[in-house]
């Protein structure tokens, strides 16, 4: 392992230092951490302990490394490795790949974006920025719905008019004489102001797993209201033959640094019913540094199932 990350560092630095020389390209390396204390109360008992965002939090730390080259006549090469891992033990997320979450190269002209690898799928964006107060957060029960955010051997088209982006993904299932395992996303999200609309669907081939998800948002001074739907059928991770989920939040900028979010979402599987609140308060430090306080709770068929507060902190680079 330290041989690999090793030679992928040392590979890094020598394509920076080649790009450099090129004037029409460019390499930036960027990152986020997140992390916290949380306390938290089941049927289990109760625990103490340090998470990384992608168990309990905003967002997974992770790093990663986006390039571009411009080719001429509006048309560039691009390209992005993006590697998620645990800030509380250090090891690689999503099964352990050296950049699990995207590894895509590309181009990018004036009508669009056509990347090839893994990389999120479309649905990924609809809740993330449109529709869910915590933008899918690991908080969030609509994480259910996204079809595992990243597919591997995807091919990929993002197009934008004004404020109007709309998206396609489709993974083969790379099986012989057959379309099993091949999946696609479609997405539509309008991105304007004071409010913005998100419709998509996502499915697999030969499994009759299907996702469909509406939301929006609407922004009246400090205040934007969030609200979504989605509905899965043959859901794989539980089983279940349909999954419907419902959010609804808000989020205040209450003073420049200071943001206020408050959510709720049920989630409705095979007759089993559950709610889930939260509160988050999150303070900016700097540009790059904030800090925040977060309180839950979930109650299924009436019944408190699980509730947990934390305290964390969040880096930019």
């Amino acid at each position: 392992m330290k041989r690999r990350l090793a030679a992928a560092a040392l590979l890094a630095a020598n394509a920076g230092c080649a790009w450099a020389q090129t004037p029409a390209a460019s390499i930036n390396v960027y990152g986020f951490i997140d992390a916290s204390v949380r306390y938290q109360h089941g049927a289990e008992g109760a625990a103490v302990s340090v998470v990384d965002g992608s168990e309990y939090g905003w967002a997974g730390s992770r790093w990663g490394i986006s390039g571009s080259e411009d080719l001429g006549g509006g048309l560039s090469a691009i390209m992005n490795l993006e590697n998620g891992f645990a800030i509380d033990t250090g090891e690689a997320r999503q099964g352990g790949r050296l950049f699990g979450r995207t590894a895509f190269v590309g181009l990018r002209g004036r009508y669009g974006e056509l990347t090839l690898g893994r990389q999120y799928n479309a649905l990924y964006y609809t809740g993330s920025w449109h529709s869910d107060p915590t933008y899918v957060s690991s908080w969030s029960p609509s994480v259910v719905h996204q079809l595992d955010y990243a597919w591997d051997n995807a091919i990929a088209y993002t197009g934008q008019l004004d404020d109007v982006i709309v998206r396609a993904t489709y993974a083969p299932g790379e099986k012989a004489g057959t379309t099993r395992g091949a999946r696609q996303a479609v997405s539509v999200l309008y991105n304007g102001q004071p409010f913005g609309l998100a419709l998509a669907y996502g499915g697999a081939d030969g499994h009759g797993l299907r996702t469909f998800n509406v939301g929006g948002y609407y922004t009246a001074g400090a205040w934007t209201v969030q609200a979504t739907h989605y509905l899965t059928r043959n859901e794989p991770y539980s089983g279940a033959r349909r999954v419907a989920t419902h959010g609804l939040g808000a989020i205040c900028l209450a003073t420049p640094a200071l943001e206020l979010t408050g959510a709720w979402w049920r989630t409705d599987s095979d007759g089993s019913r559950e709610n889930k609140y939260l509160a988050v308060a999150r303070y900016s430090l700097s540009k790059r540094s904030k800090l925040y306080v977060e309180g839950d709770t979930a109650t299924r068929q009436g019944k408190r199932r699980i509730s947990g507060v934390q305290a964390g902190m969040q880096f930019t680079f």
